[in-house]
């Protein structure tokens, strides 16, 4: 099985690439790995949507995978959702993407300048294919996310965003990911995990170790579940 995973920095999977076997470097930032039967390329792209969908969908041209897996961390605006608890994103959105008219905010397709409802949208959300029948995956919690070029660190604007979208999670990739994966025709998941949540900054706010720890030892689970197919 040929597995791509794909993350915004190598800090996020530093943990996960020490438990696999380097085999080469393919490009500057896209290596391969074995761990058993699984053949698996990391794909380091960088922080942010220009980013990860330049990086990702030249991969996907260049080469075949059966898997895309998005491992990183995100912010929660649920406090229901733990500092360090692993999801699952089953759907995301460009959250910022469109035009500001005095206190308003207007998406794209509410601007007609986006069919909200054209492939790879449904009503501008973009959706995940399912979760494989992958025992770890179905074991996460789902969520609805959201991509944004800035994270949100304003409250006024974080109430605006939570009632507008009603999302329980923010990253600045996933949307560029999944949008990259449904018009290459790639399965793809995203899994996140939970290292800050979203408000004003604090500086004890962010766990990055127990988020990264935790995130890799479901990664590698997923992995494992995979290698014994």
């Amino acid at each position: 099985m040929k597995i791509l995973i794909v993350a915004s920095s190598n800090s996020e999977i530093r943990l996960l690439r020490d438990k696999l076997d380097f085999v080469t470097r393919i490009s500057p930032n896209l290596f391969n790995y074995r761990l058993g039967t699984l053949d698996i390329d990391i794909l380091i792209t960088g922080h942010g949507s220009v980013f990860m969908a330049y990086h990702l969908t030249r991969t996907l041209s260049s080469y075949s995978y059966d898997l895309a897996l998005n491992a990183g961390i995100a912010g929660s605006f649920d406090y229901f959702l733990e500092l360090g608890f692993v999801v699952n994103v089953i759907q995301d959105q460009f959250a910022d993407l469109g035009f500001e008219e005095k206190d308003s905010f207007f998406t794209l397709g509410e601007k007609e300048l986006l069919n909200e409802d054209s492939f790879p949208f449904t009503g501008e959300v973009l959706r995940s294919l399912g979760n494989f029948e992958i025992d770890v995956v179905e074991s996460l919690i789902p969520v609805k996310a959201i991509t944004v070029n800035t994270l949100h660190g304003r409250q006024e604007n974080i109430q605006k965003v939570k009632k507008r979208f009603k999302c329980e999670i923010e990253t600045m990739a996933g949307a560029a990911f999944f949008y990259a994966c449904l018009m290459e025709k790639v399965p793809f998941l995203q899994i996140r995990s939970i290292s800050y949540f979203i408000e004003i900054p604090k500086v004890d706010n962010w766990n990055l170790q127990l988020a990264i720890g935790n995130l890799t030892a479901t990664i590698l689970d997923l992995l494992g579940e995979l290698r014994a197919d």
